[in-house]
């Protein structure tokens, strides 16, 4: 008995110390994951304001869309008094020509019967000739506003294009950085499972032994107990007493055991059918076929049925739409899940060269500062997007998108 300290302490020394190695281990992740959890929340914190910048900007997009209309009528508008003074001059013109040449005004003058009717005459003339003067010089005046107006405008739409761009790419960033520290927090989590999981293992292991030497512990009292050989006698007497009462008994136990045994095995036999028929059943389910050629005509229905429809940060359907809301709308139609923001779907996507590409594809566009554009692909250097002047077809193989062009990826083999 004087030996019972010495072993419990060499049976669980190195089993307390796995033990506080385990517990230092979690509370190093649980700190990791804190930190991290902070980081995130902060991240959290940027989308928000984020959303609010975006909720500013879409109200700056809506008034520039109001100054755009006004523009665009004035615009019309000029160039309908344009057309009208158009008119006016080639009647004039007109005129001078049955007059046979650029001498009628001098004929007008030279025919005048007296002073007075030549002097009305030259009055007359000097009003035809500053009436044409103020229309060629309102003609003038109105081509100018007309190309300072357009300037206006493209200038405005440029400006718009570009804001709508970096917050579609700060979106990204922050998607990014959240998306990869979440990663990290899961790794962190499995690994503080696992420690966990070994702790329970190691104090599970210790609790046994700690109830084996408590055991051995009662062994070696009972033993020394001056009464210990008493008992065992008194115990084995009755045992004899009883022999032959206990083997009947068992003879008994025997033949209910055996007939047990025999309705146990229809029962595992049934078991077993039952399980033959569930993993039958699975075996249909991961047959199920994938998406055929149909899947491409119901995307891009969906994406042609939102054509003219008007953009909106955010939006993903289906009165408005930014781009990736867009794409996310289309290809949902034909059973296929994108990620929400253009850099989701640029990373998801398998990149493919413009002479693999093929309609269907995803198209990316990249201004500066990371993807921060996506349309669908529809062959013939054209793709389908929703952009400031809303859902529309655009041309990307030359002109302004053209500029932009990153590349091709796929998300779906039609």
């Amino acid at each position: 008995m004087s030996l019972t300290p010495a072993f419990t302490t060499d049976v669980f020394a190195d089993v307390n110390k796995d033990i506080q190695s385990q517990d230092k281990k979690i509370s190093d992740l649980k700190s990791k994951k804190g930190d991290l959890q902070s980081e995130l929340s902060k991240l959290v914190s940027d989308m928000d304001s984020a959303q609010k910048k975006a909720k500013d900007l879409q109200a700056d997009f809506d008034k520039t869309g109001k100054e755009l209309k006004q523009l665009n009528k004035e615009i019309q508008e000029i160039n309908e008094r344009i057309k009208e003074r158009e008119e006016v001059l080639k009647e004039r013109a007109r005129a001078m020509q049955k007059t046979s040449n650029s001498n009628a005004y001098l004929d007008v003058i030279l025919g005048a019967d007296n002073f007075s009717d030549l002097v009305s005459r030259v009055s007359a003339v000097n009003e035809l000739v500053n009436s044409d003067k103020s229309i060629l010089d309102d003609q003038q005046s109105d081509e100018a506003a007309l190309k300072s107006k357009q300037t206006a405008v493209k200038k405005t739409q440029d400006k718009q294009r570009q804001a709508i761009a970096d917050f579609e790419a700060q979106q990204n960033k922050i998607e990014a950085q959240k998306a990869e520290k979440e990663a990290v927090v899961a790794k962190l989590a499995l690994e503080q499972a696992g420690a966990e999981k070994a702790k329970s293992n190691l104090v599970s292991e210790r609790d046994k032994q700690a109830a084996a030497a408590a055991e051995r512990a009662r062994a070696l009292a009972a033993a020394a107990e001056p009464t210990a050989g008493e008992t065992v006698k008194s115990t084995n007497d009755t045992s004899s007493a009883s022999s032959s009462s206990s083997n009947r008994t068992a003879s008994a136990a025997s033949n209910v055991s055996s007939s047990s045994n025999s309705g146990g095995g229809k029962a595992s036999s049934a078991g077993s059918s039952s399980s033959s028929s569930s993993n039958s059943g699975s075996s249909v389910g991961s047959n199920t076929p994938a998406p055929s050629g149909s899947g491409y005509s119901a995307m891009i229905a969906a994406a042609r049925a939102q054509l003219g429809k008007p953009y909106s940060l955010g939006a993903s359907g289906p009165s408005a739409f930014d781009c990736s809301g867009f794409t996310s709308y289309a290809f949902r139609a034909a059973g296929i899940s994108l990620p929400r923001t253009s850099g989701g779907q640029y990373a998801s996507a398998t990149k493919v060269s413009a002479s693999q590409a093929k309609p269907g594809d995803l198209v990316f566009f990249n201004y500066g500062g990371g993807i921060a554009h996506v349309g669908i692909y529809v062959g013939g250097g054209q793709m389908i997007n929703a952009q400031n002047d809303g859902v529309k077809y655009d041309n990307i193989s030359s002109g302004y998108w053209a500029r932009y062009l990153v590349g091709y990826g796929r998300v779906a083999n039609f």
